[in-house]
């Protein structure tokens, strides 16, 4: 990348974070319906030019979702059977892998800088333009003016469909936005459900027979790289620096996970995560390390963290990653999705129960809409403290 695209991808990426932190100001991204429908009418419409059904899966979410989505994806293959469907989905870059082996197609897309950056959203646009389909599913509801719902916007097709999933709470995408966007809309009844269940709930809808929710399940792969025998996880990076239980905080257990129990300190994440984690690893010198950062792609990343004694981590995919792998897993986390991304309650889970360390509190399940004053980081993820962490995770290191 050129340094001007790099400084402002940051600009962009502080603009982003600032909406995170005044949750009023998101309400302007409705504004990006305007600018994206300006720059639709000078991108070429495709022409259909197959004999078998073509259909689009927009899926522009970050990894530890995408893992939430395949915990249902094998109803995708008996809805549209690959005799019949060619099967696409648009991902964020850097997932194709993860993703070619249930699709036909990928499409990756930085969509990480077309949140906010007006130049990665016209890139965006010209990508989803590059076939027409039959139909497009947006599976991951309609309800805020996210992603999925501009990606699903700049598509050709003959049927688009969204999901609108029951709340009291005013949806951010109004209305009027969704008409234009989706000729048909699945309303789920269930309030506040874990995203799994969710997405089940959208194939069952779409026709598949009644599912079991489960957890993902992920290949095992053989990876070049060499590993300890014995090594826990410490991932204390997030998605938002406002998800971000503190690093000083992150060094302390961390220190006492390996008095404990001499295991090594295996970190691991992208060119993204390269910062937090050099802050990270400035805190604990006398910590043996094998720094895994930029040196694995996305099913390397989740075999190490299969392979691993424990994880702990943060609002971050090595959480759902650890509990489709059936491992030891802590997350330190806050109540902004808590039921529907972070509380794995059904029996279908075969696995191994996550610890979760989240204070109890007045409010549940905003979804980043906070409603208190932030100074730097969510209220309720800053509450919880050091102990509460190691009182959690100190009787499963053994």
């Amino acid at each position: 990348m050129k340094k001007n695209e790099n400084g402002q991808s940051m600009i962009f990426y502080k603009i982003l974070q600032l909406l995170m932190k005044i949750p009023v100001l998101q309400n302007i991204r409705i504004l990006f319906f305007f600018y994206d429908n300006i720059v639709s009418r000078f991108v070429k419409k495709p022409g259909k030019d197959s004999s078998k059904k073509r259909v689009l899966v927009v899926f522009p979410f970050a990894l530890g979702d995408c893992i939430l989505f395949l915990g249902a994806i094998e109803n995708m293959q008996k809805i549209y059977p690959a005799d019949e469907y060619i099967r696409t989905i648009a991902c964020q870059k850097g997932y194709e892998d993860l993703f070619k082996q249930y699709f036909d197609q990928v499409i990756p897309v930085e969509y990480t800088k077309a949140s906010v950056n007006p130049i990665g959203r016209i890139r965006m646009i010209k990508k989803m333009r590059s076939m027409y389909f039959d139909i497009i599913l947006d599976p991951i509801g309609c309800e805020e003016c996210s992603p999925n719902v501009f990606s699903t916007y700049a598509a050709c097709g003959n049927m688009k469909i969204g999901v609108l999933e029951k709340s009291d709470k005013k949806a951010q995408c109004p209305e009027w936005m969704r008409k234009k966007v989706y000729d048909r809309i699945l309303e789920i009844p269930d309030k506040n459900i874990h995203k799994i269940k969710f997405y089940a709930r959208v194939w069952e809808m779409l026709g598949a027979e009644k599912t079991v929710a489960h957890p993902a399940v992920l290949k095992k792969i053989e990876i070049q790289q060499q590993l300890p025998e014995k090594y826990f996880i410490v991932f204390p990076s997030a998605s938002l620096p406002v998800k971000q239980w503190p690093i000083e905080r992150f060094a302390e257990i961390t220190r006492r996970i390996y008095k404990k129990t001499g295991w090594t300190l295996v970190v691991c994440g992208t060119k993204r995560d390269a910062g937090t984690i050099d802050t990270f690893l400035n805190e604990i010198p006398e910590i043996p390390v094998c720094n895994m950062v930029q040196k694995t792609n996305v099913p390397e990343f989740i075999e190490v963290i299969g392979r691993a004694e424990f994880v702990l981590t943060n609002d971050t995919s090595a959480y759902h990653i650890g509990v489709a792998q059936k491992k030891r897993v802590c997350v330190v986390t806050g109540r902004y999705v808590y039921d529907t991304f972070i509380n794995y309650k059904y029996q279908e889970n075969e696995g191994i129960p996550p610890i979760i360390v989240c204070h109890k509190g007045i409010c549940y399940n905003c979804n980043n809409m906070c409603k208190f004053k932030i100074k730097q980081i969510y209220p309720c993820v800053d509450e919880n403290t050091v102990e509460d962490v190691w009182n959690a995770i100190e009787p499963f290191l053994v």
